[in-house]
């Protein structure tokens, strides 16, 4: 039996009560190996089952805030639920705040993921998410240095869609009085 089946029940309740939310925080602070098992342990699909899409959204952020790392599996998943414009922005800044993606992406360049899962996943979905303006803006929004990155992905982009982006942050950037000092950091 996996621990986020032991679970599920507690993080369902925590999602909806922050008083359940501090029930978990302090039993994972009072068991190292609950502790190990669910902010740092790769999540399985057989355990996705257990929560649903909106409750596993709130325990990427729990694991995020008990310093766990990404997990690819709850990333795809997630990736496939989010079906409204809330959905897609929180997920993406799941991965924006991710401490570890932002570490790495202060020097990476925009085809440079040094096998990261959030360098990877913030590159493809700027390459493969249809609306690159939609993902552009959220970068905007979260201003990190993956965000940053993600940009530098965008801009890198040598077609109509990239030229459109970095169109976008000419006008963002104009309107804003913003100077060289932040906009070559998108890459621009």
């Amino acid at each position: 039996m996996s621990l986020i089946q032991i679970s599920a029940e507690l993080i369902r309740r925590a999602v909806v009560d922050d008083g359940y939310a501090q029930d978990l925080r302090d039993a994972v602070a009072a068991d190292q190996g609950a502790l190990k098992g669910l902010a740092y342990a790769p999540i399985v699909e057989d355990d996705l089952g257990w929560l649903a899409p909106s409750e596993w959204q709130w325990f990427a952020h729990w694991r995020q805030s008990m310093s766990g790392p990404l997990d690819e599996t709850i990333l795809r998943h997630l990736a496939l639920a989010a079906v409204t414009r809330y959905a897609r922005f929180d997920l993406r800044g799941i991965v924006l705040r991710d401490q570890r993606t932002n570490e790495l992406a202060l020097e990476a360049g925009p085809r440079e993921t040094r096998h990261d899962l959030g360098l990877r996943w913030l590159a493809a979905e700027a390459h493969k998410f249809p609306d690159n303006i939609e993902v552009a803006g959220d970068a905007l929004q979260y201003a990190t240095e993956a965000s940053w990155f993600t940009l530098r992905v965008l801009t890198s982009i040598d077609d109509e869609r990239g030229e459109q982006v970095r169109a976008q942050l000419r006008e963002f950037a104009a309107q804003r009085q913003l100077g060289e000092q932040i906009t070559h950091r998108w890459g621009m």
